[in-house]
């Protein structure tokens, strides 16, 4: 089966969650779901899901500025692999600048 070797295409730089949107969170997080209207779930929703898109693009920038395309140490590849949440193939993906691609 040959490789997939082309860029995945672009996606929008995602924003990072104000402080007042932190500590919306932060309430959601201390107040159990049972106490939570339907209204507040669904914004507790936006939110995680706002943190999390945050979150990834943080993760494959710092992929990126650990693993540059010159050589590196031996294991740093297995070291950022255990470090992260992804395969090690995914890992080599977003190095190479096939996966995870933000644009500005």
């Amino acid at each position: 089966m040959p490789a997939n070797i082309t860029p995945s295409k672009p996606q929008p730089k995602p924003r990072r969650l104000t402080a007042e949107q932190r500590d919306r969170l932060a309430h959601f997080e201390d107040t159990p779901d049972s106490a939570k209207s339907e209204a507040e779930l669904l914004e507790e929703l936006r939110l995680r899901t706002l943190a999390d898109a945050w979150n990834r693009y943080r993760i494959a920038q710092n992929i990126r500025t650990l693993l540059p395309s010159t050589d590196v140490r031996r294991g740093l590849v297995t070291d950022v692999t255990d470090a992260s949440p992804y395969k090690r193939e995914y890992v080599g993906r977003i190095r190479d600048g096939l996966a995870a691609n933000y644009r500005d």
